[in-house]
């Protein structure tokens, strides 16, 4: 959809240099000029956009790691204090009251499974942090690849001597009495 845009405005700005009696060769010039930066800064566009995501999942990964830390010093503090009740219980239960150490096998139970509950919690905040990590990476590099090919293909066209190219449904499209379409080196770069 850009490089269509881009190349209407290319053929605008070549028309209006033909309406203003420009040279043919200048006035394609100016067409493919404008049709370049056109795309450039559509281009840009995205790539501050990316940029803008990328800096917002980063804050919310800062967020996610600073809650992670949050829930370990809270982690740490009920351990410790269960440690505490436990050592009591092992205590009551060397002097052997029976009510201690049913509560104190509950009070291990419910350590096992916070124990549990955290591990999991942590893997998967992991997981999710490590993903989020791989998006941003790939579309940092989908995003440098695409703007590399387009500049690549608007300079072997901006290099094709007297080639009339039209686009339609995102395909090069040549007409029959113009001079050689793509050339395989144009093609290789769309492949």
């Amino acid at each position: 959809m850009g490089l269509i845009r881009s190349a209407i405005i290319g053929v605008c700005c070549w028309w209006i240099m033909v309406l203003i009696e420009v040279k043919p060769p200048v006035a394609v010039a100016i067409g493919i000029s404008a049709a370049f930066f056109t795309e450039l800064m559509m281009h840009a566009n995205a790539r501050n956009h990316l940029r803008h995501k990328a800096s917002s999942l980063q804050s919310e990964l800062n967020i996610a790691i600073g809650q992670l830390s949050d829930m370990k010093r809270a982690l740490d503090l009920t351990t410790s204090d269960l440690r505490e009740a436990l050592d009591e219980l092992h205590r009551r239960d060397a002097i052997g009251s029976p009510a201690a150490r049913e509560l104190l096998s509950r009070q291990e139970e419910a350590m096992e499974a916070q124990k549990t509950a955290l591990e999991v919690s942590t893997d998967r905040s992991f997981e999710t942090l490590e993903s989020l990590e791989r998006m941003i990476i790939s579309q940092g590099q989908q995003t440098a690849r695409v703007q590399e090919v387009l500049s690549m293909v608007l300079e072997k066209l901006a290099l094709e001597p007297r080639q009339h190219i039209n686009m339609r449904d995102s395909v090069l499209t040549q007409e029959n009495n113009s001079t050689p379409a793509m050339t395989d080196d144009i093609i290789s770069l769309l492949g």
